[in-house]
């Protein structure tokens, strides 16, 4: 075939539709609320949620995950587009960040030694850490396919942003089971899990999304 019947048969072609970010928010969103609500369906919320929740503290261990998966899907949405940049957006994580970080020193700096990670135990950890990452399967997988959709020419930062979506979405909704309400656990495993769901997704994706 020769290269001007080969223009000719792609400029006849019906042009692709357009990428609908709305939609595809949606999808994502989709894909980490449903992992969460099965397992609220299966095990539930904490039995004493709506009385924790009047601690001024405890929303925070919802709220900041929740902020963190918002900031992070908007950029992902922002990033399928070629040549798309994250440009100042990434200094919204200073609040989450900063929030995150002056529960645990006032946590810290409250309580007596012996509470301050009384806690921590292998059960416990094991429960919040396999919980999340667990719960972070799908939607990273469901997330990065849909991502490929797009045209992103930052592939890692892409994944990453993935990652930390699904991984602090899936936070937010684990913390409605969740009855450790002490900052310098949740603050510090939750983080944790979110980390390494961050990580691991970056390097999943800096092949998967490259084009």
């Amino acid at each position: 075939m020769h290269t001007d019947d080969l223009i000719a048969r792609l400029a006849a072609q019906p042009a692709p539709k357009p990428l609908s970010r709305p939609r595809l928010g949606g999808a994502m969103a989709l894909s980490m609320l449903a992992p969460v609500a099965v397992f609220l369906l299966v095990l539930g919320t904490r039995h004493n949620l709506v009385a924790a929740w009047s601690n001024p503290v405890v929303p925070f261990k919802t709220l900041l995950p929740l902020l963190t998966c918002g900031l992070s899907l908007a950029l992902v949405l922002r990033l399928i587009r070629p040549e798309a940049r994250v440009g100042a957006a990434v200094w919204a994580y200073a609040l989450p960040l900063v929030a995150a970080l002056a529960l645990w020193v006032a946590a810290f700096a409250q309580r007596p030694p012996a509470a301050r990670f009384a806690e921590v135990g292998v059960f416990s950890l094991a429960e919040c850490l396999g919980s999340i990452l667990v719960l972070a399967v799908v939607p990273v997988v469901v997330m990065l396919r849909m991502a490929r959709r797009g045209a992103t020419t930052a592939p890692t930062l892409s994944a990453a942003l993935i990652g930390l979506t699904a991984a602090s979405g899936v936070a937010a909704g684990y913390s409605l089971f969740c009855s450790r309400d002490n900052p310098l656990f949740f603050v510090t495993w939750y983080g944790a899990a979110i980390l390494i769901v961050t990580g691991v997704s970056a390097l999943a994706g800096r092949r998967l999304l490259r084009w």
